[in-house]
């Protein structure tokens, strides 16, 4: 069985240009691709600041930020963030402007009265998070000038925060990329191309079982999704400094190859011929990561669409992986569904065994 793994590999793998491309060097092309235009993302939005209150002082500081950066006026700051009608609410206190004159004057005093301002954002949309840390410097720098002159100190309370950086951010959807490349059509593709072009027939009058074959396969669509996820991950690291440590980041890479070798197995119990199976790696592949959020968030998607999406393995994969990298998820129980996805395969796949992979 090791000829027959060294061979398959060799074959299908290394000698085949389209599966080199495919596999391996397209992850990384399309990676460079995202980052260079979507990158830079967060200085070409139109943002808006809100605020619930009045401040002469603090609106002429927001105000002379850079363009691309509005400052209105809300009433309702959970409906207007909700629908994205500002980006981030900053809720002052009344009398903000004679409470921080009076916090300037007193601040020598025992006396002293810190004024309080609330910042409120979106956690889930990144626009958001973004311009969120930016009000929490302007702050700061208010904080730390007035205290230099005066040692008036200014508090607010957000919620936690978190820095983006987009190269990180769609490092997951790259790394599964990878893995669905191979889960999703170069090992159903070999098993179907094998048993068509009559390969399976000649190797099954051999000593070797079906069940050498199948096993033979699986591994090496394993050491493909590995050698493509280093490469991603190398790569990653060289040109963005991303840093993968961590037993719960490879957990979900290991669970993420599972998921989809078995799906692999799935797409040759559903779809016997090839072409048959091409169209449909290609419609599985287009909904995974689409309706997946590997490029953009899906958690709002209306119904019936939203099916697609919490029942899509890659929903959660995605979202887990990205917690390891310290962002915000979105879902729970991350692994469910892929481990249903997993369980329903092979089933399936068992049921049609006959069908697949016996050959007359």
């Amino acid at each position: 069985m090791k000829a027959l793994i060294v061979s398959i590999f060799k074959n299908d793998y290394l000698r085949d240009k389209g599966a080199i491309f495919w596999n391996f060097l397209f992850p990384l092309l399309l990676y460079l691709i995202l980052v260079s235009i979507f990158g830079n993302m967060g200085s070409n939005m139109n943002l808006k600041i809100g605020i619930v209150g009045k401040s002469e002082t603090l609106e002429s500081v927001l105000r002379s930020l850079p363009s691309g950066i509005e400052v209105v006026e809300v009433k309702d700051v959970e409906q207007d963030l909700k629908y994205g009608k500002v980006d981030v609410c900053v809720v002052l206190p009344e009398n903000f402007d004679s409470l921080f004159t009076r916090a300037l004057l007193l601040s020598r005093t025992k006396l002293s009265m810190p004024v309080e301002v609330e910042v409120f954002y979106a956690p889930e949309r990144r626009e958001s998070v973004i311009l969120a840390n930016v009000v929490a410097n302007i702050l700061e720098s208010l904080d730390l000038h007035v205290r230099k002159v005066s040692k008036v100190k200014v508090e607010y309370r957000r919620k936690e925060k978190q820095d983006f950086n987009y190269s990180h951010y769609v490092f997951p959807a790259i790394l599964l990329v990878g893995v669905m490349s191979v889960g999703l059509f170069t090992v159903p593709y070999q098993i179907a191309l094998h048993r068509e072009q009559g390969v399976m027939k000649r190797l099954f009058v051999s000593p070797l079982r079906s069940y050498h074959y199948l096993i033979s396969t699986m591994i090496c669509g394993f050491f493909a999704m590995v050698i493509s996820s280093s490469l991603i991950t190398v790569f990653a690291k060289i040109l963005y400094g991303v840093s993968v440590s961590g037993s719960s980041f490879l957990i979900g890479v290991a669970v993420s190859f599972l998921t989809f070798l078995s799906i692999s197995l799935l797409m040759v119990s559903l779809f016997k011929s090839f072409s048959a199976l091409n169209a449909a790696s290609q419609v599985f592949n287009q909904v995974f990561m689409f309706m997946g959020g590997f490029y953009f968030d899906v958690s709002n998607i209306s119904w019936p669409l939203k099916v697609l999406v919490v029942g899509n393995p890659a929903t959660y994969l995605v979202d887990y992986l990205r917690g390891c990298l310290g962002y915000k998820t979105v879902y729970t129980n991350h692994f469910l569904v892929a481990i249903l996805w997993v369980v329903v395969s092979l089933v399936l796949f068992s049921l049609n065994w006959r069908r697949v992979m016996v050959v007359e």
